[in-house]
């Protein structure tokens, strides 16, 4: 129609795409889209189907309905390929916690798997040989899942094996959470807490998909920041295929929604994922083996590495404790040496004057002089060994950063990846290097007992971390004042912990307070500030139900 006198020309974006498929369309039109990547384990590559978009635009039922993509992928694959063989994981993140929907009660944790492959480690796989385990398998998890919290992101993984060969390789099925963002208009309560809690998920995998998608940022794609997108790190640098299925709604009330998510499908139609080469023309299994060699290998140097740093800190840590207690003992040894040779030194005085007064030409007693000149030939020897030790310690003080933040480092490499017994131990080395060369009210030393609290709450030690936590803020707060980052980090910790234990009454003042210093220093969209209105949101409606 034509525009009346002082109407604006309407804005109008053109978003390009591989296909549309209609809002009447079946899922089996949907299928047809993505069959490429479903296919991609019987190539020996791992698979991806994101379903992206707003809440309430059907990304459930593109995947997982009972005619869904997930199952007609099983029914294809099974199909096609007599004597296949799978098995079944479903997880979902909810604030940045993995869960077994299988098996809810299980432990679930990432582990590297070498060549940038992470492992999901401690669900409960079903092995399924037909399109029926498949299916029963997702009835269990999406039972569980509605059952409890409002889900954030939902992973379903078919590990995919060929007749005659041990090697899986993953299909993924993501439903992502929603892209209308974190400031949705009229959302609030437990929506908005969902829509917080699946921030970091979401916006991490967008900008993994920004990074790969624009080649000229040099910066690598980060894919350790969350845990959806180490989940799929080997899709990513594994020559993998993924088909994003971007949902929208229809209407002008969902503009600013549908444009939201097609600002995503821009990037990923830009993506081109690495591809694993095959120039020797090898079969899947022999590819397959090679493969595994080149991972335990890869395993194999990494921990002798580990190993090899481990023991050399331990070595300098031991060569520090020598050096601090020779001198110790040398100044010791030293002060009492010089007390002896004071005392012959005044006493053969005494001697040779008592002498004089009858005898002045008398010379004196050449065994005094012996006693004194060995006396005075061990301090000097003591004083060079005491140097000695000095300079070892000096040098060891300058150095004891250095491997308090080795240890640190390993520390968090193991606490990534699952082993909070070995992060512990890590950590617990930092924070004792820390103390000796810093003091015990250094920021660093505070830094490090928040990293020790951390695997504290993960093992569930909620009164040890607690200690910490209120020790690292005493020394943030004397070092920073209240009003800084850092001081309301810690103040954040400890409400946190205080309302996982539904302690919120406790919680909820120390969140506050966390907040309001947070507001002033962070941007609005900044996942520390987001995760404390998060918990202060449920704090509150918590203390509102009593």
């Amino acid at each position: 129609p034509r525009r009346g006198p002082g109407e604006k020309k309407p804005h109008r974006r053109q978003f390009d795409a591989d296909g549309m498929i209609a809002p009447n369309a079946s899922n089996a039109q949907a299928f047809a889209e993505v069959i490429e990547s479903v296919e991609a384990p019987l190539a020996g590559t791992p698979g991806c189907v994101v379903a992206y978009g707003a809440t309430g635009t059907g990304k459930t039922h593109t995947l997982f309905a009972p005619d869904g993509l997930v199952v007609q992928a099983a029914m294809h694959l099974f199909g096609k390929q007599e004597g296949l063989r799978c098995s079944v994981q479903f997880v979902e993140v909810y604030f940045e916690m993995l869960r077994d929907l299988l098996d809810p009660v299980s432990h679930v944790t990432l582990r590297g798997g070498g060549r940038h492959k992470t492992i999901v480690y401690g669900t409960v796989p079903l092995d399924c040989t037909s399109t029926d385990g498949v299916t029963d398998a997702l009835r269990t998890g999406l039972a569980v899942q509605s059952a409890d919290e409002p889900h954030t992101c939902a992973i379903f993984i078919l590990n995919v094996s060929l007749p005659g060969s041990d090697a899986a390789t993953p299909l993924y099925f993501v439903e992502l959470p929603g892209s209308e963002g974190l400031k949705a208009v009229g959302v609030e309560g437990v929506q908005l807490a969902e829509l917080v809690c699946a921030y970091k998920s979401l916006s991490t995998f967008e900008r993994t998909l920004k990074v790969i998608a624009d080649k000229k940022i040099k910066t690598k794609p980060p894919l350790r920041e969350s845990k959806l997108t180490r989940v799929l790190s080997d899709v990513f640098y594994g020559g993998g295929k993924m088909s994003v299925l971007v949902h929208i709604g229809l209407g002008a009330a969902e503009l600013s929604r549908t444009n939201a998510s097609l600002e995503l499908l821009q990037f990923a139609m830009r993506v081109s994922l690495k591809e694993a080469k095959n120039e020797k023309g090898l079969d899947q299994d022999t590819v397959s083996k090679d493969l595994q060699n080149e991972i335990d290998a890869f395993d194999e140097a990494s921990h002798s590495k580990g190993a090899e740093v481990e023991a050399a800190l331990r070595a300098e840590i031991v060569r520090a404790g020598k050096g601090v207690d020779n001198a110790a003992a040398l100044e010791k040894q030293v002060a009492q040496l010089a007390k002896d040779h004071d005392a012959l030194a005044k006493k053969a005085s005494a001697k040779v004057g008592a002498k004089s007064a009858d005898k002045p030409s008398t010379a004196r007693d050449p065994e005094e002089l012996k006693i004194a000149a060995e006396t005075h030939d061990k301090i000097m020897a003591m004083r060079a060994q005491l140097d000695a030790a000095r300079k070892l310690r000096d040098e060891v003080t300058v150095m004891l950063p250095e491997i308090a933040a080795e240890y640190r480092e390993l520390g968090g490499h193991a606490w990534h990846n699952g082993d909070t017994g070995k992060a512990q131990a890590y950590y617990e080395k930092a924070l004792n290097a820390f103390l000796k060369c810093l003091g015990k009210d250094h920021p660093e030393v505070a830094c490090s007992m928040g990293d020790l609290a951390n695997v504290y709450c993960d093992q569930s030690r909620f009164g040890d971390a607690i200690r910490l936590y209120q020790a690292a803020y005493r020394i943030h707060i004397d070092a920073f004042g209240p009003d800084h980052v850092d001081t309301a980090g810690d103040l954040a910790s400890l409400g946190l912990v205080y309302s996982v234990q539904g302690k919120h009454k406790e919680a909820l003042p120390l969140l506050k307070d966390a907040y309001k210093i947070m507001e002033r220093h962070l941007e609005d969209d900044h996942p520390n500030l987001l995760q404390v209105a998060t918990f202060m949101e449920k704090s509150q409606l918590a203390l509102k139900k009593k």
